[in-house]
């Protein structure tokens, strides 16, 4: 027998790798189709992995919009309650009194059809202060936004859409139910926030002390506040909660914090990706059989030849790491092409949803790593059957 560099008796790692290849050819179609049961089986988890995370991006991006950093309170209705929401808003003294609150804006909603130059269209009239551009990182494509200067004026600033749909540009009038509104601004298009009642695009913005023009008893809807730093977020939301329930006198408020929403959706997300690695699993351990059943047959066939080994000198390590490597050759190859496949599925399946692909740093390492266990430890029982053989009882066999 070869001596290896150690001067330990036995086979040497590059011969064992070209036996175990050369035997695995040799099996011709069996080996194919373990081969594929791997590959499938692999591809399966790298595949439902980077769907999943991409999916769960995709599902917090719609919400990532609104800021970390961001607190929204609402006035919920409470049965039997008829006491209105306050009209106005003292953003001074409420900024005042909870100093890590750095910009708040109010929001009043009143539906209403508007007119310019002989067209008309729905939209959301929307009473808030000029602290509502800092707050929802409004873009201006066209003039100004409202300013502290514009209490008592009937200056507005319109969405994209509208200005689109009616051919408005700044200077121009709108007429909303019977009063006539300077636009000075048009916000710039930009995606729906989930988390504010709003749709800039598709809103109209005045003076929330103007709403008093178009709603004989306008009534604040929301509150939506930034904070200076996200490490105080309760202390935070608590402050603006006790300012909106003393100044709405017994109202009840509640706030919410995007980030809270986000931290469970991650959560979420991290649960709904490791589900579909589950399932891919389950087609990885198909695989992992048919590896065994390759292997057992493989054993089977070659008792003959496993007796001459051990009758050369060979020991029972010798061959156990034989048959050993064999089953790991299947499953790195099998898995190397799984994680192509895998990643190519994932890749169209993210293109196909009009997503955008972001590699999950797990599904790689997950994929393979498991193929190469899986096939390990269903390789291992044929490789210890192989090594216990008597070579007497191995060279009687035909």
């Amino acid at each position: 027998m070869p001596e290896t560099s150690h001067g330990r008796h036995g086979f040497s790692l590059h011969l064992v790798l070209l036996e175990s290849i050369d035997s695995l050819r040799l099996l011709g179609r069996r080996s194919l189709l373990a081969l594929l049961g791997i590959a499938v089986g692999c591809a399966a988890v790298i595949a439902l992995l980077n769907i999943g995370h991409n999916a769960a991006n995709e599902a917090i991006d719609a919400f990532k919009g609104l800021g970390t950093n961001t607190l929204v309170a609402t006035f919920p209705a409470q049965p039997g309650v008829t006491r209105p929401a306050p009209a106005t808003l003292d953003t001074k003294a409420l900024t005042a009194s909870a100093p890590g609150i750095g910009h708040v804006a109010p929001l009043t909603l009143h539906s209403a059809r508007i007119h310019h130059a002989g067209r008309a269209t729905e939209a959301t009239i929307v009473g808030t202060t000029a602290e509502l551009a800092p707050v929802l990182d409004l873009r201006l494509g066209q003039g100004r936004f409202l300013s502290d200067f514009d209490h008592q004026t009937t200056y507005t600033v319109v969405g994209a859409r509208i200005a689109h749909d009616l051919a408005v540009r700044p200077g121009s009038r709108l007429q909303i139910e019977g009063y006539l509104f300077e636009v000075v601004g048009i916000i710039a298009s930009q995606p729906l926030n989930p988390l504010v009642s709003i749709a800039p695009d598709e809103s109209v913005l005045v003076p929330i002390e103007g709403m008093r023009r178009l709603h004989p008893a306008p009534e604040i809807g929301s509150v939506v506040a930034r904070v200076h730093d996200t490490t105080h977020l309760t202390e935070d939301a608590t402050a603006l909660k006790s300012y909106l329930e003393s100044s709405s006198k017994g109202r009840e408020v509640d706030v919410q914090i995007p980030q809270r929403l986000l931290d469970g959706l991650t959560r979420q997300a991290n649960t709904f990706a490791y589900l579909l690695a589950g399932l891919g699993g389950i087609s990885l351990l198909v695989g992992g059989v048919g590896v065994m059943n390759v292997m057992l047959m493989n054993v089977a066939e070659r008792r003959r030849e496993i007796g001459v080994r051990m009758a050369l000198g060979a020991r029972s390590r010798d061959i156990r790491n034989l048959f050993l490597l064999e089953a790991a050759t299947l499953s790195i190859t099998g898995a190397l092409l799984g994680a192509i496949v895998g990643l190519a599925s994932a890749y169209a399946f993210v293109r196909l949803s009009g997503w955008t692909f972001s590699l999950s740093m797990l599904s790689l390492p997950l994929g393979i790593l498991s193929s190469l266990a899986i096939s390990l430890f269903f390789g291992l029982h044929p490789a210890l059957a192989a090594a216990r053989l008597q070579p007497v009882q191995a060279l009687r066999d035909d």
